[in-house]
C-alpha cells in the first residue's frame, strides 16, 4: 500500500505543476459562478442595485411561502404584480397574454398542467405500462401545490446543465495528460520500468484521474452553491418538485432532486476520467484526446436525434451534459428492465460507474501489453 501512495503521489505532484491546470479550473469556475446572476441583470430594469434588487424580490417571495397555489392566491394578485417565481410558475403553463390579463383560476392552471402531461404521453407514444407508473406518480403528489420561494433551487438546478458542460471541457484539458505525457516525452520506458510493476502504476495513474475530475467538479459545486446561498438562500428544498418544472409526475422534493443532480454528476466525472484516459493511452495524444471529448461535446449540444428513433434518442440523452439538463433528467420516458420501469436518473449513476470500470479494465489490458520503443 505505500508503494502505491508513492507513486500516487508523484503522479499528482506531476499535474499539481501543470499551470494549464489551475487555468482551466478558475475560468471554469468563474463562468460557472458568473452564470448564476445572469438572468437576474436582465430582468432588473430599473438599473438598481442587482444585490438589493434581489433582495427585493426575495422578500416578496417570501410574503406568500407556505400557501396554496389556488384561486384565493389568484384572487389575492389581481390587483397586484405576480412575484417571480409566481410568475415562472404560470409561465410554464398557461399563454403570457393570459397572465398578463390575470384571467386564472385553479382548475385553469391545474387543467392546463394535465393536458401537458397528457400530450408529452401522446408525443412519445409511452406503453400503457408506462401510463400506468405516471398515474401512480401523480396520485401521490399533493394538489393544490404549496408555493415557496424556489429561486435559489431553481437557479442551482439550471446550473447543473453548465456545470456538466464545464466540467467535460476540465477533465478533456486536465486528465489525458496523466497517461499522455510519458509517451510524448519519451519517458513511457523509464516508468515501465517500475520495480512496483505496470498493475500498481497503472492503478495509481487512474486514481489520480479520477479524484482530479472528482476535485474539479466539487469546485465548479462550490462555485455555484457559495452564491446562491448568499443571493437567494434555499428556502423551497422541501417543495414539490413541479414548483420548478410543472410537466412532469415525479413525486420528488426539490431537494432530491437536486441531490440526484449532484449525484450523476460526480458519477459523471469518474466516467468522462476514465474515458479520457483510455483514449490518452489508444492515441498516446492529449491533443487527439481533447478533440475527440471536445466534438462529442459540441455534437451533443449542437444535434438533437428526432423522439421517434426512440433507443436512439434514449442513449443520446444519457450523454452526461444532455442527461443533466432539467428538461431530460425529469422526461416521461422510461427504460423497462427485468420486467420493471426505471426512470433515467435511477439507472444513470450505475450505468456511469460501470461504463468507468469497463474503460478502465479495457484500457488495462492494453497498458500492460504495450512495449516502449526508444
Amino acid at each position: 500500500m505505500s508503494d502505491f501512495k508513492r507513486i500516487l503521489g508523484y503522479e499528482y505532484l506531476k499535474l499539481f505543476r501543470r499551470k494549464i491546470i489551475w487555468i482551466t479550473l478558475g475560468i471554469m469556475i468563474l463562468l460557472s459562478a458568473f452564470g448564476i446572476c445572469i438572468s437576474d441583470i436582465g430582468l432588473n430594469s430599473d438599473g438598481q442595485n442587482i444585490i438589493q434588487y434581489i433582495h427585493e424580490n426575495r422578500q416578496k417571495e417570501l410574503e406568500i411561502a407556505g400557501k396554496p397555489v389556488d384561486d384565493v392566491l389568484f384572487e389575492e394578485y389581481k390587483d397586484k404584480e405576480y412575484p417571480h417565481g409566481l410568475k415562472y410558475f404560470l409561465s410554464c403553463l398557461l399563454p403570457s397574454d393570459q397572465i398578463q390579463t390575470k384571467n386564472i383560476t385553479e382548475d385553469n392552471v391545474y387543467g392546463e398542467r394535465k393536458k401537458m402531461l397528457n400530450r408529452y404521453m401522446e408525443k412519445y407514444k409511452l406503453r400503457e405500462g408506462e401510463r400506468e407508473y405516471w398515474e401512480n406518480q401523480e396520485s401521490r403528489i399533493k394538489v393544490p401545490f404549496t408555493y415557496e420561494d424556489t429561486a435559489g433551487e431553481r437557479k442551482l438546478s439550471e446550473a447543473f446543465y453548465t456545470m456538466a458542460v464545464m466540467q467535460i471541457i476540465f477533465v478533456a484539458v486536465a486528465v489525458p495528460a496523466i497517461f499522455a505525457e510519458e509517451h510524448f516525452r519519451k519517458v513511457n520506458h523509464i516508468n515501465f520500468c517500475c520495480k512496483y510493476g505496470k498493475k500498481t502504476l497503472y492503478a495509481a495513474k487512474i486514481t489520480a484521474g479520477v479524484t482530479l475530475s472528482l476535485g474539479g467538479t466539487i469546485c465548479l459545486v462550490l462555485a455555484c452553491v457559495i452564491p446562491v446561498l448568499i443571493l437567494y438562500g434555499f428556502h423551497g428544498l422541501n417543495t414539490q418538485i413541479q414548483m420548478i418544472y410543472p410537466a412532469c409526475s415525479h413525486s420528488l422534493t426539490i431537494g432530491q432532486v437536486l441531490a440526484i443532480q449532484l449525484l450523476i454528476l460526480l458519477t459523471a466525472a469518474v466516467l468522462e476520467s476514465a474515458f479520457a484516459m483510455f483514449c490518452a493511452e489508444k492515441l498516446k495524444s492529449s491533443t487527439g484526446t481533447m478533440a475527440v471529448m471536445v466534438g462529442i461535446l459540441l455534437l451533443s449540444m449542437a444535434v438533437n436525434i428526432p423522439d421517434q428513433f426512440r433507443m436512439a434518442s434514449r442513449l443520446w440523452l444519457c450523454i452526461p451534459s444532455n442527461a443533466l439538463a432539467i428538461w431530460n433528467l425529469l422526461d416521461c420516458r422510461l427504460i423497462p428492465l427485468f420486467g420493471k420501469y426505471f426512470t433515467q436518473m435511477q439507472l444513470l449513476p450505475i450505468i456511469y460507474v460501470a461504463l468507468a470500470a469497463l474503460l478502465a479494465v479495457g484500457g488495462y489490458r492494453g497498458y500492460r501489453r504495450y512495449q516502449a520503443v526508444k
